[in-house]
């Protein structure tokens, strides 16, 4: 992305504020907009579509409700890559510090009152672009490792495919094998049936042995080879079965080591949980430590996900509203092919039975909400090294 480019956004309470900032920044950024009217931003966000969102909010409170409230009205935002900005004064430092450790924001700026140091906010701007860029960059990678993920779940499917396919070859052989002999007991009964008696008197049999031979010419003829051609069409069946592993192994092989590599380089976390803002959150704090995520808000949506997706682990709500993570977590375990993902548990529950019945679904951890950066991430690192 060109900076010269890219567009800005500067939302703010007071007018002659954002008309300031918006003059600091367009020396360098011709194309920054600005509006003060609550009612008309997520509009107007959802125009423009910024690449970079300044709030020039003067109390940091605002700024969070405004976010929190653009996060979850606007269509736009949760599928637009772009860095916020906040705008604090000297008494807010320490706050605006914390909602950026916490990832709720980019990045913040000490602007009231405003400073000798006038470049800082052209800077900050500089920097959360290049941070962007740096981002978007490493979306082709992680495009791979979804390919990758989603070609181990189609290698595990075609294994039990072909177990299965080898199940019903052999089943197809056994069937004509037992047919054939059948056929054969059946006639041979029949036979000496006629012979011992004609049928209770409705055959006169005046020549048992030519009788007999018809019969025998009957089996070898026309009934034995006839089995013996269906025994033989199931023969291709079994030998494809039997070849295909073989066959396909050394695309398999480059498979492995496409999924290892991309498992390696970006772990695929899933995080299933109904609040917008907490998805959000979410996903900055997991990006920025390389995981390459996605988030859903039901249990539907996750079930889609899985259908065609193998997450390296799953942060599971325990209240979802078509469903509960605990029944979600449960029903994931009996699939044999996600089995082994581990499921973190999120929730703001402490109960005794909620941990409880959790663990009996399968989870191997939990975070309580409110959670700790810190801990999150250590927790996620601690299941995936398992």
């Amino acid at each position: 992305m060109k900076h010269k480019e890219a567009r800005i956004l500067v939302v703010g309470d007071n007018a002659v504020d954002v008309e300031q900032v918006c003059n600091m920044l367009r020396d360098r950024y011709p194309h920054v907009e600005a509006t003060t009217d609550s009612n008309k931003s997520d509009a107007v966000f959802d125009g423009i579509k910024p690449q970079l969102l300044v709030l020039a909010f003067k109390s940091l409170e605002a700024c969070e409700r405004f976010y929190l409230g653009l996060y979850r009205r606007s269509e736009v935002i949760q599928s637009l890559a772009h860095r916020t900005l906040l705008l604090c004064d000297k008494d807010s430092v320490r706050r605006a510090f914390e909602l950026c450790m916490q990832d709720v924001f980019d990045d913040y700026v000490l602007y009231w009152p405003l400073v000798h140091d006038a470049k800082r906010l052209a800077m900050s701007a500089h920097l959360a672009l290049c941070a962007l860029d740096q981002t978007q960059a490493l979306e082709p990678l992680s495009e791979l490792a979804t390919l990758a993920r989603r070609a181990e779940s189609l290698e595990e499917q075609l294994a039990q495919q072909v177990k299965l396919g080898r199940v019903h070859a052999q089943n197809v052989q056994t069937t004509a094998r037992m047919a054939q002999a059948s056929v054969s007991r059946a006639m041979g009964g029949l036979s000496e049936r006629i012979l011992a008696n004609g049928l209770d008197d409705a055959l006169t049999v005046r020549d048992a042995s030519r009788v007999e031979q018809a019969f025998g010419n009957l089996q070898r003829e026309s009934l034995i080879p006839t089995l013996e051609y269906v025994v033989k069409a199931a023969q291709p069946v079994q030998d494809w079965v039997d070849t295909i592993t073989s066959e396909l192994a050394e695309p398999l092989r480059a498979s492995q080591e496409m999924v290892h590599r991309a498992k390696m380089s970006r772990p695929q976390l899933l995080v299933v949980d109904d609040d917008v803002f907490i998805r959000r959150l979410l996903r900055q704090v997991l990006t920025s430590a390389q995981y390459d995520v996605e988030a859903v808000g039901t249990a539907a949506d996750a079930q889609l996900f899985l259908a065609t997706n193998r997450p390296s682990l799953i942060l599971m709500d325990v209240l979802l509203p078509d469903s509960n993570g605990i029944l979600l977590t449960r029903e994931l375990k009996a699939d044999q092919f996600n089995v082994d993902i581990p499921v973190i548990m999120l929730t703001g529950q402490t109960e005794k039975q909620v941990i409880v019945e959790s663990r009996k679904a399968g989870a191997v951890g939990f975070v309580v909400k409110p959670f700790s950066r810190d801990i999150l991430l250590k927790k996620v690192a601690q299941h995936l090294a398992r």
